[in-house]
């Protein structure tokens, strides 16, 4: 989920995504109450203790790799780009002045599926020594229309971006 806000002093993009991890944090529960009762017996078999061990283990590695959080903002008043990064382990932080930023554009990529090719993105600064700076580790298929809304208001906001090729 995309927020944007923007007043005389800044522009800020939030982006939080949990939704679907929640739902994966709710399957370890579930699988300890369908083959919890067994184990505590002691009369799991290695097929149940393996099935226990994947039903637990498989949801938190998705929702470790699901949850993040980020923001960026913009400061003409300031004169400096700030981001902000973090997911359940990890944490990034980093600020430069705008007269760094070259383009701010919606990063593209594409997977081949069954269903034909399919396209995924995710919102990206790039500054002056081709740094890549993006708002989110991951890609998403969900946001195409409103990453592009986002693009053009923070190059309305900022006034010397370069358009997207």
């Amino acid at each position: 989920m995309y927020v944007t806000e923007e007043d005389d002093s800044e522009y800020r993009v939030q982006y939080r995504s949990y939704r679907l991890a929640v739902v994966l944090l709710l399957l370890p529960p579930l699988v300890l109450i369908e083959l919890g009762p067994g184990l505590v017996g002691g009369d799991t078999g290695t097929s149940e203790l393996t099935a226990l061990i994947l039903g637990l283990l498989l949801p938190l590695i998705g929702a470790y790799f699901l949850i993040e959080f980020a923001s960026f903002s913009f400061s003409r008043q300031e004169g400096l780009f700030r981001w902000r990064w973090r997911n359940l382990l990890r944490r990034e932080v980093g600020e430069v002045p705008l007269a760094r930023i070259v383009q701010v554009r919606r990063e593209a990529i594409e997977s081949g599926d069954s269903a034909g090719n399919r396209r995924s993105y995710r919102l990206v600064v790039i500054l002056d020594d081709s740094t890549v700076v993006g708002l989110t580790r991951g890609y998403s298929s969900f946001h195409d229309k409103r990453l592009d809304r986002i693009v053009e208001q923070i190059r309305e906001y900022l006034g010397h971006i370069e358009p997207l090729h």
